[in-house]
């Protein structure tokens, strides 16, 4: 799997996304922040245990994401 970047294209629930692995620049500083799970609804990334949007919340701007691996076989 590779990172896409959201400028070429953004997941969809309608394409099978829900939940999507992504990664953000942290603002001011222009560092990549560590990949986290988050949800894109209504143009809008939340991250699981936050209430409000993510990039509200944490002062970053998500630019990539990936689709989550397969859950493991047991």
């Amino acid at each position: 799997m590779e990172w896409i970047s959201l400028e070429k294209e953004r997941p969809t629930r309608e394409n099978g996304y829900d939940w999507v692995l992504v990664i953000a620049e942290m603002i001011p500083e222009g560092n990549l922040g560590v990949p986290a799970v988050a949800e894109l609804i209504n143009n809008t990334w939340y991250f699981r245990d936050l209430e409000q949007p993510a990039e509200n919340e944490l002062s970053i701007k998500v630019t990539h994401w990936m689709a989550l691996p397969n859950k493991p076989n047991k």
